[in-house]
């Protein structure tokens, strides 16, 4: 059940709905800039190996980084399929690559809770909060946690 647009108290997030592998994830759409096709990505050398590489976003580099890796899920099947979601981190674009977005919702802070110590096997430093949805919980991401180097 969403709420309307029009509810933006204190306690309430827009949040942005995308699926890795079998979890339902959500950002906060304040870090979202914009979310485009699985485009041509330049790998790089040396990088971690949940770093996919790097894209030009339009004259900017953006370092893509790949969900499925960073939680120690398996490859997915279908690369075209992917969208990779474009937030801002100081003055750097990051790509963060995900199985495919679904939504847009305004979630209700009450509906929200403290993250486990895992969700789907994926260690919880990585969430912020859980967001329970009317059929489904949606892991909430920490993008500082998310985007810290390894």
């Amino acid at each position: 059940m969403q709420q309307s647009a029009g509810n933006t108290s204190q306690n309430t997030k827009e949040l942005a709905i995308f699926q890795v592998g079998e979890m339902p994830c959500g950002l906060d759409t304040s870090w979202v800039r914009e979310i485009i096709k699985n485009t041509q990505i330049t790998k790089v050398h040396l990088a971690p190996d949940y770093v996919r590489g790097v894209i030009n976003l339009r004259g900017e580099i953006a370092t893509v980084i790949d969900l499925r890796k960073k939680f120690s899920l398996e490859p997915f099947a279908d690369d075209e399929k992917m969208k990779i979601v474009v937030v801002r981190r100081s003055s750097e674009n990051i790509g963060i690559l995900v199985d495919r977005v679904r939504d847009v919702v305004w979630a209700d802070g009450k509906n929200i809770t403290p993250p486990p110590s895992n969700v789907s096997g994926v260690t919880g430093v990585f969430f912020e909060g859980i967001y329970k949805m009317e059929r489904e919980l949606v892991a909430i991401l920490n993008i500082d946690e998310l985007l810290k180097i390894d």
